[in-house]
């Protein structure tokens, strides 16, 4: 026979062991949705790398039919333009003619065909013609014969070179219309160097602003593409007001000056910090 000190002892033993059984099924439903929740962020972030990769395929097959439809462009009109042979050049007075028809002035159209020919650049109108014509299938909204005055050179470009930096611009100055950066500076088109010149110049404006960031630089070169060239000279600096005055009222806020410029992103990271303090101290970090 049991004492009635043993039969407690296991009457409560067994109403634990029924507490216990009765506690599992509830256990389980959360150990589920657990285990469904990692399983739903993994989809997740499967799902996104997936669409990542289909955007980057068609991205780049898009560029390479661009590429290949301009191309083919290019190279008809070459063909027009080479037909004119070296003896059919072009009078003075028909390609000045030519040049006023594309919508230059008449001075400007003299002083244009003067530069082609002290350059050696002696056109048949055949020539000049699919050069023009193939500058505007690749520039369909830019002012070609403006571009042309302003440098010459990209009469000469080579076409896969002038793709090829379309492609960089776009990618570098986003938002920014290429036919306007071409029209401030020509040489852009045909600058073989242009993704390292272009890096190099953003890291070191960069490096210099007192943002130190480049999203704060980058639409500053848009509007001043001439930067890409000019900032060679000034590869020895260290602070931004060592640059010239030009070249520091690009970056300037309201007309302020260099030094409103620097107080008001010291500012600006003292309030990031002073924030971020407070927010780690409101969740108790």
């Amino acid at each position: 026979m049991l004492s009635t000190r043993q039969h407690a002892a296991r009457s409560l033993s067994t109403r634990r062991c029924l507490c216990n059984i009765g506690r599992q099924p509830r256990a389980l439903p959360a150990i589920c949705r657990a285990a469904s929740n990692r399983k739903e962020h993994f989809n997740e972030m499967e799902g996104l790398a997936e669409a990542y990769s289909l955007f980057e395929q068609a991205r780049t097959m898009s560029h390479f039919q661009t590429q290949h439809e301009l191309e083919q462009a290019f190279m008809a009109d070459l063909g027009t333009g080479v037909q004119a042979v070296a003896g059919e050049q072009a009078s003075r007075l028909a390609l000045v003619s030519f040049w006023c028809e594309q919508g230059l002035s008449q001075s400007s159209s003299e002083a244009l065909v003067q530069r082609l020919e002290d350059s050696g650049r002696r056109y048949s109108i055949q020539q000049v013609s699919a050069k023009v014509q193939r500058l505007n299938r690749i520039l369909p909204d830019a002012d070609i014969a403006a571009i042309v005055e302003r440098d010459p050179a990209v009469l000469d470009m080579d076409p896969a070179l002038a793709i090829r930096n379309m492609v960089l611009l776009v990618e570098a100055f986003p938002g920014k219309q290429v036919a306007d950066l071409a029209q401030r500076q020509p040489r852009l088109l045909y600058c073989p160097d242009l993704p390292e010149r272009a890096e190099r110049v953003l890291a070191l404006l960069t490096r210099l602003h007192p943002s130190r960031q480049r999203r704060v630089v980058a639409p500053v070169v848009g509007e001043n593409p001439d930067l890409l060239f000019r900032m060679d000279y000034y590869q020895h600096v260290y602070m931004i007001d060592e640059l010239p005055i030009e070249i520091q009222n690009m970056f300037v806020l309201a007309d302020q000056g260099v030094s409103f410029l620097y107080r008001y992103y010291k500012r600006m990271r003292n309030d990031f910090i002073v924030d971020s303090t407070s927010s780690d101290e409101e969740a108790g970090v």
